[in-house]
C-alpha cells in the first residue's frame, strides 16, 4: 500500500491525496447501505491527471472508482481501491444557443445547471429526486431520469455528446467524427 500512495503522490500534490482515516471513512459509502473503505481518495483537476491515475491503478492492480455527489443508492461509487473524487474541481458550465445546449463538467450538480439555465427558461431533461445534490457525472453515467422526465428526457436522450477517458488512458469526444472511427479501429484491434 505504501508504494501505491507514493505513486499517487508523484502525480498529485499531497493535499489532493487523502489517506487519513477520517478522510477515507468519510468517502467510504454513498447514499446506499454498502460500505467499502478506499485505500486513498484522490482529487484530480484535469484529464492528464485522470490518465495518470489510470496508469497508477493499472501498475498497482488496484481498482479505480469515480465519485461525484455520492447520492446513488446502488453502491457504484464506493471501492476498497482508489476513489477518485470529482466533486471539488470539475464544476465548469457553459451555456449556448440561448439555453438550448449546455456543456458541463461532471462535478456540478444538476440543480446548479438548472439554476444557470433558468434565465433562459430552460432546464436539463433528467430530474432525479436528488437533483440538488446529484452531480452531472453520476446523473449521466446512471442515465438518471426522474418522475417528470419520462423516457424521452432521460440523460441518454438529452445528451448531445460526451468527452470520456477509458481505463487505458485514451480520450474520446463524441462531438468529433474522427473519434468514432478511432474508437472503432481500436476496438477491432482488441478483438
Amino acid at each position: 500500500m505504501e508504494l501505491l500512495i507514493k505513486s499517487l503522490r508523484q502525480i498529485l500534490p499531497p493535499d489532493r491525496v487523502k489517506t487519513k482515516l477520517i478522510d477515507v471513512v468519510s468517502f467510504a459509502s454513498d447514499a446506499g447501505f454498502y460500505h467499502l473503505t478506499p485505500r486513498a481518495v484522490v482529487q484530480p483537476v484535469n484529464v492528464i491527471e485522470v490518465q495518470q491515475l489510470f496508469a497508477v491503478a493499472h501498475k498497482h492492480q488496484c481498482p479505480l472508482v469515480f465519485r461525484a455527489g455520492g447520492t446513488s443508492l446502488s453502491g457504484q461509487c464506493i471501492t476498497d481501491g482508489i476513489l477518485v473524487d470529482i466533486s471539488q474541481h470539475w464544476r465548469n458550465i457553459s451555456i449556448a444557443a440561448d439555453g438550448k445546449t449546455v456543456t458541463v463538467q461532471p462535478g456540478i450538480t444538476g440543480g446548479m445547471v438548472n439554476h444557470y439555465l433558468k434565465k433562459h427558461a430552460a432546464k436539463i431533461g433528467p430530474d432525479p429526486a436528488s437533483i440538488n445534490a446529484a452531480m452531472m457525472g453520476g446523473i449521466l453515467s446512471n442515465n438518471a431520469s426522474g418522475m417528470c422526465c419520462g423516457v424521452a428526457h432521460n440523460s441518454y436522450h438529452t445528451l448531445q455528446s460526451i468527452c470520456f477517458v477509458l481505463a487505458d488512458g485514451s480520450m474520446y469526444n463524441t462531438v468529433r467524427p474522427e473519434d468514432y472511427q478511432r474508437f472503432e479501429n481500436e476496438q477491432k484491434a482488441i478483438h
